[in-house]
């Protein structure tokens, strides 16, 4: 029997996201949102493990508005119930505050042998909250993990390297951060979807979780955050093949793109 806690980030829906054509600021507030296509990978993955060796999966959640109809979602795939932190004070809240927040919610949720994150998320893609709630609780972490082996009271990794494969082994608990390439998320049923209505999400107060206020400190602080306008040269060559390749090559010396 595992117990595995999986991270979800109800992340901006990046596809839909418009911006301020005068400020050329994200319209946020306007935003669709959703769990995150890491996050959908790592609950993929802490759902095979308690199918293979059974036990239990907890979602935990963390930021300053989590809808329920999120995590209602998330438990569709397969999980057993969620543990949720929502609050507005976790807005401006970087990867240091969130991974001291998860860290401390796990704690709460019970004691965990695996915890599952996306490698980043698709909002931010800074690639930090995993290992960060290793350090927090004194734990190993494996990022970039595109394969996950438990057995005996450890597990055996294979991670995606720049540069090649290594194959890790470590004992639990552990942390561990998986991409997109570690499995092919499920859709779930008609029947999936309406057992997770019955299945618990716990509220816990920010407050409750007993975090000194330098752990609730940003350590980053986003000034802005605006789409890079650019514009197109409209540049129209005329001619025969070989007199339109001519006029490119110039073209694209005189920019200084070919030398």
């Amino acid at each position: 029997m595992v117990e595995v806690h999986v991270c979800v980030k109800e992340s901006v829906d990046v596809s839909s996201l418009e911006h301020d054509p005068r400020t050329l600021s994200p319209l946020l507030e306007k935003a669709q949102r959703k769990v995150g296509d890491f996050e959908m990978n790592a609950l993929e993955e802490a759902v095979r493990i308690k199918e293979r060796h059974g036990g239990v999966v907890k979602i935990l959640s963390v930021g300053p508005a989590v809808q329920t109809i999120t995590l209602r979602e998330a438990l569709a795939i397969g999980a057993d119930e969620a543990y949720v932190v929502s609050s507005p004070e976790l807005r401006d809240a970087d990867p240091w505050v969130l991974a001291n927040v998860l860290a401390a919610l796990s704690k709460r949720a019970g004691k965990a042998d695996v915890i599952v994150c996306g490698e980043a998320s698709v909002d931010e893609s800074n690639y930090q909250v995993g290992p960060r709630i290793a350090e927090e609780l004194g734990i190993p972490s494996l990022t970039h993990v595109s394969r996950l082996e438990i057995s005996d009271g450890k597990a055996i990794a294979q991670r995606s390297l720049e540069d090649g494969i290594e194959v890790v082994e470590v004992r639990l608990p552990a942390v561990f951060t998986v991409g997109l390439e570690i499995n092919t998320p499920r859709l779930p049923s008609l029947l999936m979807i309406r057992a997770s209505a019955k299945k618990p999400i716990h509220q816990v107060q920010l407050h409750e979780l007993g975090l000194p206020r330098e752990k609730l400190t940003p350590k980053v602080k986003t000034t802005s955050v605006k789409v890079m306008r650019t514009e197109r040269k409209r540049v129209v060559l005329e001619g025969k093949p070989d007199e339109v390749a001519e006029k490119l090559i110039a073209s694209l010396r005189s920019d200084g793109v070919l030398r």
